[in-house]
């Protein structure tokens, strides 16, 4: 298991993604999955320090991410105290609109959906708590 702790500031995403480039080695972690999991965590961690917190809170709070490896490929564990928010609520956005109608707001979790194998969302202990998993990618005719 390898695990990172931000502050709640986007200057933390340049640490955020060198820690995530750092997994290759230790978690076998293959260059689209950790290209995929890059943005999926940068997309994240945006929106929590972006609403997560009052906006004057900035800094004050602690982001924590575990990454750990499965036989199949990787479990991340994204957790904050910020304001309860569990973004497997937020409707689908309507991809088939164009962006006028379609307003503001939607794609980056819509993504995390597309991208990620399997979403769940908890509050404990006064923090969300979201766990997503990553499974690794089989070339075809490689068993």
């Amino acid at each position: 298991m390898e695990s990172i702790v931000l502050r709640n500031d986007l200057q933390e995403l340049a640490r955020l993604a060198a820690f995530i480039q750092g997994l290759s080695g230790p978690l076998s972690m293959d260059d689209k999955a950790l290209f995929q999991i890059n943005l999926v965590c940068d997309e994240l961690i945006t929106n929590i320090i972006l609403y997560g917190y009052p906006s004057d809170q900035n800094g004050m709070h602690t982001i924590r991410l575990d990454v750990g490896q499965t036989a199949d490929g990787w479990e991340l564990c994204l957790s904050d105290q910020g304001i309860p928010f569990n973004p497997l609520l937020k409707a689908s956005p309507r991809t088939d609109q164009s962006i006028e109608e379609r307003g503001i707001g939607g794609l980056g979790i819509h993504f995390v959906r597309q991208v990620m194998d399997e979403l769940r969302y908890e509050r404990l202990n006064e923090e969300n708590v979201l766990l997503m998993r990553k499974n690794r990618i089989q070339e075809e005719g490689v068993s």
